[in-house]
C-alpha cells in the first residue's frame, strides 16, 4: 500500500527554520534602525512642538517661580511654547511619576528637588518609579544655602555653644522642620549623629509655621533654606548662627560656616534641577542643558536667582549625575542610622 503523506528531511525542517529566524532578526533590525533614524531626526529638530515642564509643587513656590522665568525664556530662545504643568502631591512623588512614564522625546521634563531624588527613594516602601533609573540627569540648576537658626532667646551664638548648651540642658533641645523626611529633617539628624546630642523633631507642614514655631519660642532652632529665612533673620526675628554651605554667604558675609565651626561633614545643600525620562536622546538632553545655562548664567537672570539665596550651578548632565550618586550615599546613610520611615 502507497503513502500519500510527504516525509519532511530533518535537515530542510533546521534550514528553513534558521532561514525564518535570519528574516525576523533582519526585520527586528531593519526596525530598530528606522527609530534610530527617526530619533536622530527628532532630535534634530527640536523642539517642533510644545514643550513641557512639570513641577511637582504647588502654584507660586519657589520652584515654581523659577520653573516659569525658565519657561518664558526657553519659549523666546526656541520660538515654540514652552508650558508649566503643576502636578503636586505626595510629597512629589505624583509629579516625578508623571516625568518617569512620559514620552522619552524630550517634549516633557521637570524640576527635581532633593527630596524626591535623594531621600523619598530611601524612606517610602514602595515607589511608583525608580529616581535614579527612571529619570535621566540634565543639569543641577541652581544650589540652595541651608541656614542654621536658633530662637533669640536660645543663649548661644554659634554651632559649638548650641552642641554644648544641648548636652547640658536637662531635657532634649527641641528642633522645627517643614516635614518628616524632608531636608530639614536630616540636617538635624546629621547634627545629632555626628556630635552625640539627643534632639526631639518637631515636624510642620512647611517652612512658615516651622519658623513660627522657633520664633516663638515653641521649639529651640531649625536648619531652613536661607531665601525663606532671609527676611526673618534680617528684622531679628530669628538669630542665624551658622551656613551649611562650603563657603560663607554674602547676604552675611560675618556668619561661619559649620565646616568654620568644626563639622566638616556638615554640608547641606538644597539645590533645583532638571529630569527628563531615561531613553530621552542624548542630543536633546545636551540641547535643553545648553539653553537653560544660557539663561540663568544671563547676568540679569543670575543676579535675580542670586538675590534671593540662590546660587547658580548651571552643570552638566555629567557633573549632575555624580552629584545625585553622592547625596544618595549620604542621606540613605542618615535615614537608616535615624531609622526614619513614611508610608508606601
Amino acid at each position: 500500500m502507497t503513502s500519500n503523506s510527504v516525509k519532511i528531511s530533518p535537515i530542510n525542517y533546521h534550514l528553513e527554520a534558521q532561514y525564518l529566524l535570519l528574516k525576523l532578526f533582519s526585520m527586528l533590525m531593519v526596525t530598530l534602525g528606522l527609530l534610530g533614524i527617526t530619533l536622530q531626526v527628532n532630535a534634530q529638530n527640536y523642539p517642533s512642538r510644545s514643550v513641557r515642564i512639570v513641577v511637582a509643587q504647588a502654584p507660586g513656590s519657589s520652584v515654581d517661580v523659577f520653573a516659569r522665568v525658565l519657561s518664558s525664556k526657553l519659549t523666546e530662545s526656541w520660538k515654540t511654547s514652552v508650558i508649566v504643568e503643576n502636578k503636586q502631591g505626595a510629597n512629589g512623588n505624583i509629579g516625578m511619576d508623571l516625568i518617569a512614564k512620559s514620552s522619552p522625546d524630550g517634549y516633557t521634563f521637570g524640576i527635581a528637588v532633593p527630596s524626591v531624588m535623594v531621600i523619598n527613594p530611601f524612606v517610602y516602601k514602595n515607589l511608583p518609579f525608580k529616581a535614579m533609573e527612571d529619570l535621566a540627569p540634565i543639569s543641577q540648576t541652581t544650589s540652595i544655602t541651608f541656614a542654621l537658626v536658633t530662637n533669640p532667646k536660645l543663649p548661644v551664638r554659634n554651632v559649638q555653644e548650641l552642641i554644648q548648651y544641648a548636652k547640658k540642658s536637662a531635657v532634649e533641645l527641641n528642633y522645627s522642620s517643614a516635614g518628616v523626611g524632608n531636608l530639614q529633617h536630616l540636617a538635624a539628624e546629621l547634627l545629632s549623629l555626628k556630635t552625640a546630642i539627643k534632639l526631639n523633631h518637631i515636624p510642620n507642614k512647611g517652612d512658615t509655621p516651622a519658623m513660627t514655631d522657633v520664633m516663638a519660642g515653641n521649639t529651640d532652632f531649625m536648619f531652613v533654606p536661607l531665601p525663606s529665612a532671609i527676611n526673618h533673620i534680617k528684622s531679628g526675628k530669628l538669630k542665624l548662627i551658622a551656613v551649611a554651605s562650603k563657603k560663607r554667604v554674602v547676604q552675611f558675609p560675618d556668619v561661619p560656616t559649620l565646616t568654620e565651626d568644626g563639622l566638616p561633614d556638615l554640608i547641606i545643600e538644597g539645590w533645583l534641577g532638571l529630569v527628563a525620562p531615561t531613553g530621552t536622546p542624548t542630543q536633546i538632553i545636551e540641547e535643553i542643558q545648553k539653553m537653560t545655562a544660557q539663561i540663568i548664567l544671563e547676568p540679569t537672570v543670575k543676579k535675580g536667582i542670586e538675590a534671593q539665596g540662590f546660587e547658580v550651578v548651571a552643570s552638566s548632565p555629567k557633573e549632575f549625575k555624580e552629584f545625585l550618586l553622592q547625596e544618595s550615599a549620604k542621606w540613605s546613610s542618615v535615614i537608616q542610622k535615624s531609622n526614619i520611615k513614611l508610608g508606601d
